[in-house]
């Protein structure tokens, strides 16, 4: 199984969705709807009442007060947008009463009894009303998986603290009590997976088919994650999962075979400036990896016999890691799989700009729509992609198929 994302990169994936929004431009996302969302509070006549709702980095919030328990609020959404209805606001994030939903444009009905506000219905939502019956099917599930995932987020918080150290005892001991409760979870993620099945039997091509497809997009081949995508509803489209799958069908297109491959540069890891451009007139292969995946550092030994044996033909090899936050990490992995015989640049993530999501044109993994490790990217002596193997591309196999082809 390829590597998809690091465990402890999986918080970052709201923030990578926010710069992926920002590459994204089209008629179809131009133009916003209006909302009204008509509702009544059983059980409580007046008081405030908030909606929040979650459409940009740091979302907005309206407020309205009850008038005998009635509510109206109105607005604009270009897509099905998630929003949480809140009474007895602490402060700016916290709330005794809250009720998460998927407002979509239109006219739209809510019924909240004060006592049970959590169990309020709305009406006039079909991603609601999609997003609520798989909540139903998972509850049980989400219960009896709580203490797997504490004890997973304890060993991700030990891990942080020490990951300066990634190669002590200490760390490796982490690692291995991280895999061990990643594999008590997986019969969990299963039965999660098989609600998702039966909710996609209902909706198949609703918020649930573009949520499963953001997580497959970097696995599935490029024109089988295109079919999907244009499969899906309209509001689907334009969810945040469906404007992220788009940039990714888009950047993956960028990386593919029969287009210019984008040009970069860098400095390599001895500190010497080099760019693609420069190695026109050679085969060049970019490996996509990092230390800290390990189906790639497991590859580095047939990366090696390649190289040793079409290095004198013509084959230059740069390995673009994904080490930009642990430098040292990266220079280890290089001298401890003995792969300094070619050429290595670090991604050029600027980290800053990821926790910002801002787009950031310097990161090589982005230019070439990676979204998993390990990926090789081939390109011909006149610089265009010749070959791409993983992210739902060509296997091994059949990279060295191809090279035997050419030399």
């Amino acid at each position: 199984m390829r590597f998809l994302v690091n465990n402890l990169q999986m918080k970052a994936i709201k923030i990578i969705i926010q710069i992926s929004l920002l590459l994204i431009a089209g008629p179809l996302f131009a133009q916003s709807k209006s909302f009204t969302l008509i509702g009544k509070v059983a059980g409580k006549a007046d008081g405030y009442i908030y909606l929040s709702i979650a459409d940009s980095e740091n979302g907005r919030m309206d407020s309205i007060q009850l008038n005998q328990g009635k509510f109206i609020f109105t607005g604009q959404l270009e897509y099905p947008t998630k929003a949480e209805i809140l009474m007895e606001k602490k402060s700016e994030r916290l709330a005794d009463k809250r009720l998460p939903l998927i407002l979509e444009p239109g006219e739209m009905t809510l019924s909240i009894d004060y006592n049970q506000f959590e169990l309020g219905e709305l009406k006039g939502s079909v991603s609601n009303a999609e997003q609520d019956m798989l909540n139903k099917k998972q509850a049980s599930i989400r219960i009896n998986m709580q203490p797997a995932q504490q004890h997973y987020n304890r060993v991700v918080e030990k891990y942080l603290a020490i990951r300066e150290q990634k190669d002590t005892a200490a760390s490796k001991n982490i690692r291995a009590e991280m895999n061990a409760v990643q594999k008590e979870m997986e019969p969990f993620h299963a039965q999660i997976r098989a609600t998702e099945d039966q909710v996609l039997e209902h909706y198949p091509n609703g918020f649930t088919a573009a949520n499963r497809l953001m997580y497959a997009v970097g696995q599935l081949p490029l024109e089988e994650s295109a079919k999907r995508y244009e499969a899906l509803s309209t509001g689907a489209k334009r969810s945040i999962a469906g404007r992220y799958v788009q940039s990714k069908i888009q950047a993956i297109r960028r990386g593919s075979v029969g287009v210019n491959a984008p040009d970069f540069a860098s400095t390599d890891i001895n500190g010497t400036p080099l760019s693609l451009s420069a190695h026109k007139g050679k085969y060049v292969l970019l490996d996509f990896w990092a230390s800290w995946c390990v189906p790639c550092r497991k590859g580095n030994p047939h990366l090696l016999a390649l190289y040793a044996k079409y290095k004198e033909k013509g084959l230059e090899i740069i390995g673009v890691a994904s080490d930009d936050g642990n430098e040292k990490a990266w220079r280890k992995a290089v001298e401890d799989d003995k792969i300094a015989v070619w050429k290595h640049v670090l991604s050029g993530q600027n980290i800053e700009k990821l926790r910002k999501g801002e787009r950031d044109d310097n990161y090589i993994g982005g230019q070439y729509g990676i979204t998993t490790l390990p990926t090789k990217i081939l390109i011909d002596p006149q610089g265009q992609i010749i070959g791409r193997y993983g992210s739902g591309a060509g296997t091994d196999a059949d990279l060295d198929k191809k090279l035997t082809e050419i030399f």
